[in-house]
């Protein structure tokens, strides 16, 4: 929530970082108040877990304060508006700070209580559900969900029709019980029907549970076909909508292992040599932590009625890995995630039972201590990558790894030329981006690394006082940029080698492309030549180059700084193009 002039500050920068694109922050640049555009957003909010922002006199491309004429008049319609246009009345928190000399309109908007969602419009009698880049009015299923989370989930135990003990797999079945009597001490002597029933594989009446099946069963998909996970690499706009589609199949022990090798397949695996001069895979993605995101996705994903006719989806894009899963978390919220705190079981029953299952080999789904996403945290930090991202709209749970996280070649060439003995893996992510053109404030770095104020100061400093950044602005408008001595070394090489850039003495400069001018290089000078043939806009310019639409912003950033790029449109809006000057 934006509470005052920092935090508004750090909610700027998020939206810059995620291009406009933000779950629970949406801008508005409002000259006169609009009932009908704010409907839909405080809806959404209110069935968002954890509410939102509604930041008014903000526009979202470029990002940019644009102030509101009348302030005081807005906040008062914001709140009259939350009280009543809605099936259940929204508690919003309205208030006006000044920056830049211009007055934002700020409207913290609180989630709604389980029982009252999902919270409608009168508007049009539609409730709205909040994704990643807006509103959206919610299906009858969509609903539905979050109608049947008024109470405790308890749809795994419910018995499937037309199932026996026969509809189970017996090699999960052995395996699944030698676990449990190995580490049961209640359980270890009983039979084995005793213990399906016991363990709410069975019902009394003798057929299956709905998470006895997904979990053991010979092919669950035969009674429940969305028990599944539809793989698929979705391509740009000039190429295949989507490619190498897999439907993931079978109980979910052999769903995880599948699923898991999809990834590793479709991914980048490069070789790199240890010390003792062997060579081992290195993938793009470190697979422990795509394994663990996997298997939340398998376990937690709801089970209710309305949600069965969704499945689990992986969705490998140019920029980013997306896991997600039907349903929202329950009893613990997405910043509790991996903390001490932060184990909470949505199928209660099928998570008991998934921390005995395994498959044929005994690899286990789950350990059932609630560590995993700290051993995902863990992986993608010693692998040099960024922080995994979580969203929670309530209805659907996702989990973005982002793929442009992994550093080039190139770049960590650049970084062993450096003296960067002993830095973070944030202060070697933010250097990179600092070659490439980004600035950094203490906000943005620590939204963009998960950090508080002080780690965030503490780390900038700490480049500044390596020689590596240099500081500019006062006091809340300090910020961070490649000093130039840094920005001037080569990328190192190996003996005998020349290294990517680096020209010997007999060897005079010249650039890239013949036209290219002398000093772009990487992503820059990729936008650059992306605009050879013309105008383009922000999208089309990623699309050109396969870069993410943030790697673009900053290579923009720093040609039109150098007067190598004009701007053509409005701003805000998202046909403005850019071109050379």
């Amino acid at each position: 929530m934006v509470a005052d002039e920092e935090d508004l500050t750090e909610a700027l920068a998020r939206l810059e970082l995620e291009g406009g694109d933000c779950l629970e922050i949406e801008a508005k640049t409002f000259a006169e108040y609009s009932r009908s555009a704010l409907g839909p957003t405080l809806s959404a909010f209110a069935n968002l877990p954890g509410g939102g922002t509604i930041l008014l006199g903000v526009s979202e491309d470029p990002v940019k304060v644009v102030g509101v004429p009348n302030p005081h008049q807005q906040m008062q319609a914001v709140v009259s508006q939350a009280r009543q246009g809605f099936s259940s009345r929204i508690t919003v928190d309205t208030h006006s700070i000044e920056l830049d000399g211009r007055t934002v309109v700020v409207a913290n908007v609180q989630e709604a209580p389980v029982n009252a969602k999902p919270v409608r419009w009168a508007g049009n009698d539609a409730a709205y559900l909040r994704q990643y880049d807006g509103d959206y009015q919610m299906s009858l299923q969509e609903e539905q969900q979050l109608l049947m989370r008024h109470q405790r989930p308890r749809e795994d135990t419910a018995p499937v029709p037309g199932t026996s003990i026969s509809s189970l797999d017996d090699n999960l079945v052995r395996v699944f019980l030698r676990n449990v009597r190995a580490g049961s001490t209640s359980l270890r002597e009983q039979p084995d029907k005793e213990i399906l029933l016991n363990l709410n594989v069975l019902t009394d009446d003798g057929e299956v549970t709905l998470a006895g099946l997904y979990a053991l069963g010979q092919y669950p998909q035969r009674h429940v076909p969305t028990l599944a996970i539809t793989a698929a690499v979705l391509g740009g706009q000039t190429g295949p909508r989507a490619s190498e589609r897999l439907r993931i199949d079978g109980a979910v022990p052999r769903m995880l292992i599948a699923a898991v090798d999809w990834v590793s397949q479709h991914t980048r695996t490069d070789i790199t040599f240890d010390q003792d001069g062997h060579g081992r895979n290195t993938h793009e993605y470190p697979l422990v932590a795509v394994r663990e995101l996997i298997a939340n996705a398998l376990v937690h994903r709801d089970l209710s009625e309305p949600a069965l006719s969704k499945g689990i989806e992986i969705r490998l894009k140019q920029d980013r890995l997306v896991i997600s899963s039907p349903g929202g978390l329950w009893g613990v919220s997405v910043d509790q995630l991996g903390t001490q705190h932060g184990k909470s079981a949505v199928n209660e029953r099928l998570y008991d039972i998934c921390t005995f299952a395994a498959d044929t080999e005994e690899r286990r789904v789950i350990e059932g201590l609630g560590t995993g996403i700290r051993a995902v945290r863990d992986a993608l930090r010693e692998a040099d990558m960024e922080p995994v991202r979580f969203h929670d709209t309530g209805v659907r749970f996702t989990a973005l790894l982002p793929r442009s996280a992994l550093l080039s070649p190139a770049d960590l060439n650049w970084l062993s030329a450096l003296d960067s003995t002993g830095l973070t893996v944030e202060q070697r992510h933010a250097l990179v981006d600092m070659r490439h053109g980004r600035s950094w404030r203490n906000s943005t770095y620590r939204r963009r690394f998960g950090l508080d104020s002080e780690q965030a100061r503490r780390q900038l400093q700490d480049l500044s006082n390596r020689g590596l950044a240099m500081i500019s602005g006062t006091k809340g408008s300090t910020s961070y940029a490649l000093a130039p001595a840094a920005s001037l070394v080569k990328e190192s090489a190996g003996p005998g080698q020349t290294a990517p850039g680096t020209r010997t003495p007999e060897e005079p400069q010249t650039p890239t492309t013949p036209g290219d001018p002398v000093g772009l290089s990487g992503n820059t000078l990729a936008v650059w030549a992306s605009l050879e043939t013309g105008a383009r806009s922000r999208a089309q310019i990623a699309e050109a180059t396969g870069l993410t639409r943030r790697q673009v912003g900053y290579a923009l950033d720093l040609l039109r700084r150098s007067g190598l790029v004009s701007v053509q449109g409005g701003q805000g809006s998202r046909t403005t193009t850019y071109q050379r000057t």
